[in-house]
């Protein structure tokens, strides 16, 4: 990476952080107004999505129009008023905007599976309070069983999954729960080439609470990159492969997911292959 890309890094950096910072101000009323008047959600509901909506386009607009980061934007049958399930593999913070961009032009806004030390950053925790993100730990706390860990987590992403019957909203799971690395990937020795073992615990949460559809999302990078190299631009444009399809049944969840990966794998293979030729 040259050293004046550092400097865009920088740059865009500061950009997507004060696309954020400009929102908070309103979101802040809005925020306030949804946890202090009985009518406060129904209220406050368009208005932070509008908020929601407008920051994925700023960021668009600098990470597409200004540094040429032009990702696939499949043409998806989901409506606004419809949630939704979104299930992804994940490579770096950058697919967090992929997603973002190729769902809110036309669907519902995505909603994360967050992990629970983000709530005590400033901006972000407010993002996810906001927005009803189900704040999930990854360890069991201080006097915590790890049963009654998960089944906290169960209960905050029920309750997450809950809201979207009257605010909808697309429910990310990035099932592998973490960030592909080679050396993950080594470490782990998982079945698969390109990806990591799948954990079915959030997503089966989410689809019983939300039942479907779910939207299959394929992320692959021609080069190793960094969100930081992803931000200093000059890269070859990312892969995305997006499928609906029906969720499963809950006693088919483990079998489903995997036979997901597979194809995933295979996809990635796919497309190494074609960047060969």
């Amino acid at each position: 990476m040259a050293w004046w890309r550092h400097g865009v890094s920088a740059l865009s950096f500061g950009v997507v952080a004060l696309n954020l910072l400009v929102w908070m101000v309103p979101l802040l009323l809005l925020a306030g107004v949804k946890a202090l008047t009985p009518r406060g959600r129904a209220l406050a509901r368009r208005p932070m999505e509008t908020i929601y909506r407008l920051a994925v386009r700023v960021d668009d607009w600098w990470l597409r129009g200004v540094l040429g980061l032009r990702w696939p934007r499949p043409d998806l049958p989901i409506e606004r008023n419809r949630s939704c399930v979104v299930l992804a593999n994940h490579r770096t913070w950058m697919d967090v905007f992929i997603v973002q961009s190729v769902l809110t032009r036309k669907g519902p806004i995505v909603k994360f599976l967050t992990k629970r030390e983000l709530a005590w950053i400033p901006v972000l925790g407010l993002i996810c309070w906001a927005f009803d993100f189900p704040l999930l730990r990854r360890r069991a706390g201080d006097g915590m069983t790890e049963n009654e860990r998960r089944l906290e987590d169960r209960r905050r992403v029920q309750r997450a999954c809950a809201v979207l019957e009257e605010a909808p909203g697309a429910m990310l799971s990035f099932a592998e729960g973490t960030r592909f690395t080679p050396e993950k990937h080594q470490g782990a020795n998982p079945p698969y080439r390109h990806l990591l073992l799948p954990k079915s615990g959030g997503l089966s949460t989410i689809c019983d609470a939300i039942g479907g559809p779910v939207i299959d999302l394929t992320l692959h990078y021609p080069v190793q990159a960094s969100f930081w190299r992803m931000l200093g631009g000059g890269l070859p444009a990312p892969s995305l492969h997006a499928e609906l399809v029906s969720a499963p049944e809950p006693d088919e969840l483990r079998d489903w997911l995997e036979t997901r990966w597979r194809s995933k794998d295979a996809r990635i293979d796919a497309y190494l292959a074609e960047s060969r030729q």
